[in-house]
């Protein structure tokens, strides 16, 4: 894999996250610094930085998903685990397989959602641009987590390390 690739898989999402973020921080501040000091505020502010913070929040869920740090119940897992090693192995596959099935049912319906705000157009308030570019991460968030999850299975699978991990942080 080349450079740019293999950096595009290991940093793409952080970095965009990181932007929206460093980015989100700077207009708040300004946000504050306008409010409070010059006695004048911008609507079009908060919606931008409220669109910001849903972005980089579904962009995470591709990022937790790469680094396998998604919500998961390990209690039962752990004490599988103990007595029966192979069945754990295929309560990953069929766990992550089906999340995978979820996350392709919310990507086909946002699709649907996204036909219907093409077709029925609205406009935000503030920025008066239309609400469709602000849903549009929803089939964007759903299609990176589901290659993420199927990249981490694909390698578990190539590694041979099917298993839950339990954090014990």
């Amino acid at each position: 894999m080349s450079g740019i690739l293999r950096w595009l898989d290991d940093w793409a999402e952080e970095f965009c996250v990181s932007v929206m973020l460093a980015l989100l921080v700077l207009l708040l501040g300004m946000e504050v610094f306008s409010r409070f000091l010059l006695g004048k505020s911008f609507s079009w502010m908060e919606e931008l930085c409220r669109y910001l913070f849903v972005w980089s929040s579904y962009i995470g869920v591709a990022i937790a998903v790469k680094h396998k740090e998604q919500l998961r119940i390990l209690m039962f897992m752990d004490v599988l685990k103990k007595r029966f090693p192979q069945l754990v192995r295929i309560l990953y596959v069929v766990s992550e397989l089906t999340f995978t099935v979820f996350c392709a049912l919310v990507f086909y319906y946002s699709l649907g959602m996204l036909e219907n705000m093409i077709r029925f157009k609205q406009v935000s308030a503030a920025l008066e641009i239309n609400v469709m570019y602000a849903y549009l991460i929803i089939p964007i968030s759903m299609a990176l987590t589901i290659f993420r999850t199927l990249q981490g299975l694909c390698r578990d699978i190539r590694n041979n390390t099917l298993e839950f991990e339990s954090r014990e942080d």
